[in-house]
């Protein structure tokens, strides 16, 4: 997948997203997709995932380190996992940034990037078709941090 960023503006103070979003366990259920997080290490962890991919279902389980964590305005995580076929499996490598800027004293602007690669020919089709799901993805990706936050709107 190319690049990815989203930028998304919450009613909530910084440390108050800063607490969701570096927490794993409660920011994976804002995750469309993710099945389960577990926590390895204090800076690893353990994700299952589950997407659809045009009309069938693909798992994929990732391993990610936070490498950075600047609270509670910046955080950069790596991580490796599998992507599973029926009878293939795919290699991810994953690298991503999480900051945070207060725009008002409850309201905060986070910006989520990341890059996610799958390898050989049909990791690169995959990458394409679900670069073009990402829009929707993403929408309700935005709509749970803002429910996990209590944000209106």
């Amino acid at each position: 997948m190319p690049e990815i960023s989203k930028e998304i503006i919450v009613n909530a103070p910084l440390q108050k997203t800063w607490e969701l979003v570096s927490d794993m366990e409660r920011f994976s259920l804002c995750i469309p997709g993710c099945k389960e997080v577990r926590t390895v290490s204090e800076t690893e962890f353990d994700w299952k995932l589950e997407t659809k991919v045009l009309r069938t279902t693909r798992k994929a389980t990732a391993r990610t380190t936070a490498v950075k964590m600047e609270p509670p305005t910046h955080a950069e995580f790596v991580g490796e996992g599998r992507l599973f076929e029926r009878s293939n499996h795919y290699k991810l490598t994953i690298t991503g940034t999480t900051d945070l800027e207060t725009l008002a004293q409850d309201r905060t602007r986070i910006v989520f990037s990341g890059d996610v690669r799958a390898s050989g020919l049909g990791g690169a089709i995959i990458e394409k078709v679900a670069a073009g799901q990402m829009g929707g993805l993403f929408d309700e990706f935005e709509q749970n941090i803002k429910k996990a936050l209590a944000d209106g709107g």
